[in-house]
């Protein structure tokens, strides 16, 4: 696991390549079809004798793509001082969370173009945030929140909740079977001991 500055963040080795900036990753990839990066971040919730769940949000009434759900996530800033930091602020603007460590990239990143004709790569993360945060939403931006489970993003349903689970762009719903994906395989691993993330991995 590494980190250095105030201004990074926890993150696996695997992830260094994204503890850049914006204009240092563009830089060193002067070929990239896409001039502006985005990224989102799948928060982790691994209860000790339940399916791990991962935070979903879903976009205010009045905004763009109404009501559907996303995970938190955002434009990379020039001012981050890197990707996983721009990532880092994007949650906590946006669900009051910190994120305690980026664990690894989930599925592939995603590449749109805006109405403004601005070429889009979404880097996407698995995180945990720390643990005595509570979700706190923008409602300019979200109108709810859910944890869910992988089947019940495979069903779109949250049962108990009455929330049908209809999501922003078909990445978005891959991205997140991805992510469980990972954690299928590297769950076990992971804990948090004195509040500090421990992985073998």
């Amino acid at each position: 696991m590494a980190h250095s500055s105030r201004h990074s963040v926890f993150h696996h080795a695997k992830l260094a390549k994204f503890a850049v900036s914006k204009k240092s990753y563009l830089e060193a990839h002067p070929d990239a079809p896409f001039g502006y990066i985005a990224a989102s971040v799948l928060v982790v919730d691994l209860p000790p004798r339940s399916k791990p769940r991962i935070l979903l949000l879903q976009r205010a009434a009045d905004d763009d793509d109404p009501n559907l759900w996303e995970p938190p996530g955002g434009a990379c800033e020039d001012d981050d001082h890197s990707i996983l930091y721009g990532a880092a602020r994007e949650l906590r603007e946006e669900t009051g969370l910190e994120a305690a460590c980026f664990m690894a990239q989930a599925g592939e990143p995603h590449f749109y173009t805006l109405d403004d004709g601005k070429k889009i790569c979404q880097f996407n993360f698995l995180a945990i945030s720390e643990l005595d945060k509570t979700v706190s939403l923008d409602r300019e931006e979200h109108q709810r929140f859910v944890w869910a489970t992988r089947e019940q993003v495979e069903t779109g349903r949250v049962e108990e909740q009455g929330i049908d689970l209809k999501f922003t762009r078909k990445e978005v719903l891959r991205t997140i079977l991805s992510g469980f994906d990972w954690l299928l395989d590297n769950t076990a691993p992971i804990k948090m001991e004195e509040g500090k993330l421990m992985t073998g991995k």
